[in-house]
Order: structure tokens, then sequence, then C-alpha cells
């Protein structure tokens, strides 16, 4: 059988005040699951646990704000997992798109829910017959955000009869930890593109890391 692995994260929320984040993105990693990268993950947790032992996963926002597990940290050795997790990522074979949307444009999260739906639908139908090639579609997500819970299940329930929804962890999964990766730089590209990047620190991580 021919199963496609969806890996999501997002970067956002559905609430409309100052105190909210103008962006809302979407991000979708794909894996044939017939491409063996198992040897890659072993790689990636070796060096993981070579660096830092009580570090289970990258997540590259709390690595960039130097926050959590990553608060004792300089910024070269959170540069060093920035680059680890970029050279996993150039090392297998994934496709992935990213959802982006300007809240700003928006007054309330009806509004965004359906141009979130729409959106995600119409990346759907632009690769349609990349996903009939499959058999099974297996989507993992961490059901963090209800609303987005929602919309995922009802957008692959009309798109296709053979999709599985499975709740998952990024510590478990390294693809999701990939998700995570690209939606945070997706949103930092975005930003960074609107001069909206304030933090002096922030904008030497990205700039070095560039």
């Amino acid at each position: 059988m021919k199963a496609l692995s969806i890996f999501i994260d997002e970067s956002g929320d559905f609430g409309f005040n100052n105190n909210n984040p103008s962006y809302y993105i979407t991000t979708f990693v794909f894996h044939n699951q017939l491409i063996d990268i198992s040897n890659n993950i072993t790689k990636l947790k070796d060096k993981l646990n070579y660096m830092e032992s009580s570090i289970e996963y990258i997540h590259l926002g709390p690595i960039i704000r130097k926050e959590s597990v990553f608060n004792s940290l300089t910024i070269d050795q959170r540069r060093k997992y920035a680059y680890k997790m970029l050279n996993f990522i150039n090392s297998i074979p994934i496709n992935h798109f990213s959802v982006v949307i300007n809240k700003k444009h928006l007054s309330n999260k009806i509004e965004l829910s359906g141009k979130l739906s729409k959106e995600i639908s119409t990346k759907i139908d632009k690769h349609i017959n990349y996903f009939n090639d499959f058999d099974k579609i297996i989507v993992y997500y961490d059901y963090g955000q209800i609303e987005l819970s929602s919309i995922l299940n009802a957008i692959f329930s009309v798109h296709f009869s053979n999709v599985e929804f499975r709740k998952a962890e990024p510590q478990n999964y390294a693809l999701l930890q990939v998700a995570d990766f690209i939606c945070t730089l997706e949103l930092l590209k975005n930003k960074k593109s609107l001069n909206q990047l304030r933090s002096p620190k922030l904008i030497s991580f990205i700039n070095q890391k560039n």
C-alpha cells in the first residue's frame, strides 16, 4: 500500500485583539512512506543527544527567542540546533507548502476560518493528482487548536475517502518538527518583508542563519 503522511503545524491563533499575532500560518509537510528516512531520523536524534541530553526535540520559536530548555544556551549554540534541523530537512525527500493569512485584512474568526479553508482547499486542488497517487493518506496533527482541527477534518474528509487522522506530538515525530521549523521560517520571512522584526537579537539570529 502506498501511503502519504502529512504533518501539520500552525503559527498564530484565531483571536482578534491587539495581543494576537497578525499572521496565521499553516504548514503541511508530505512524506511518501515507501521512502525510508529512518536512518536520517536516527542521525538527527544522535546529534541532538550529543549536543544536549535535556533537549528532546527542535522547536525553532523557543530557539530563536531563547525560551524554555534553550534559555541557558548562547546564540551560537542555538544556531547549531537550527542548522541541525536545516541539514536534516535538506537530506530527506519531502514536499511541503504553507498557507499564510494576514489577519489584518479580516474582522473575526469566522472570516479567518473561511479564508483559511478556501486557501487550503485551493492548494490541495492544485496538486490533486499528487494526492490521488496514494492508496492512503494519514494526517498527523497535535490538535492544539480546535478551530484548525475542525477545518482539517472537514477539508480532508471532503477531498478524500482514504484519509486517517492521528494525534501526534513533535517529540515523537521528526517531521512534525520539520513542519514547525518551516512554519516559523515562513512567519519570519513575512515579518521581515514588512520590517516587523523588532528585536535586534532576533534580527541578528535570522540574518546570520540566512
